[in-house]
């Protein structure tokens, strides 16, 4: 049996400045946060929040990480409960609680704010850009697996494009639910799941690139 690691007093500190920006960057937004809001909101001086991040770009590095590590989530909770089974059968079976994580993600007007911001600010561009290409390599693996699994053959092209289709649909929810709170999330499960089983199984494997 094994047992989990003690988190140490300056992951702990690290994670109270974290909880503390997340509340202030969703009630205050990014720029209208200060760093004395900031420290009232952690109970930690500014001197000592300086100690874990540099500035407030630091701060929100730690935030995309956190959004990315959800993400490298997916395919190792599909691989949990798919046993032997088919990866694409599984992954569909999935959508219903990748959809509702997507749906009810309380920092989704958060990430949409700093997604916003990285149009302005070329460091936070390179954060997102950096977590967005981890996340589509571990999307495309899973994804990739599953084709060989079934024998078929693919182009990375097809494989790429795919990978950002099924990002775009998850992502859009989140963007959806902000301009139209009204929307139903069990309504749209059923046809979610049969559009992603349909490029899964029929868009996706095509044949190799030869070229």
């Amino acid at each position: 049996m094994t047992t989990s690691q003690p988190i140490s007093r300056a992951d702990l500190r690290r994670n109270q400045v974290l909880t503390a920006a997340t509340e202030c960057f969703r009630a205050h937004g990014f720029h209208g946060t200060s760093m004395s809001q900031l420290s009232k909101a952690s109970g930690m001086s500014v001197g000592h929040i300086y100690h874990y991040f540099e500035n407030k770009e630091a701060i929100i590095e730690a935030i995309v990480e956190n959004d990315l590590l959800k993400i490298l989530q997916i395919p190792e909770r599909i691989e949990q409960s798919r046993g032997e089974g088919d990866i694409f059968d599984a992954l569909v079976a999935d959508v219903e609680q990748s959809a509702a994580d997507a749906f009810y993600d309380p920092d989704a007007a958060l990430l949409l704010e700093i997604v916003a911001e990285a149009a302005r600010n070329p460091r936070i561009a390179s954060i997102i850009r950096r977590a967005e290409t981890t996340a589509m390599e571990s999307i495309k693996r899973y994804l990739r697996k599953g084709l060989l699994q079934r024998n078929s053959d693919f182009s990375e092209e097809s494989l790429d494009t795919a990978c950002n289709l099924l990002a775009s649909l998850f992502e859009g929810l989140t963007i959806r639910l902000i301009r139209n709170p009204e929307l139903s999330l069990q309504n749209s499960i059923p046809m979610m799941r049969r559009i992603i089983r349909y490029m899964l199984e029929h868009e996706l494997p095509s044949p190799a690139d030869t070229n």
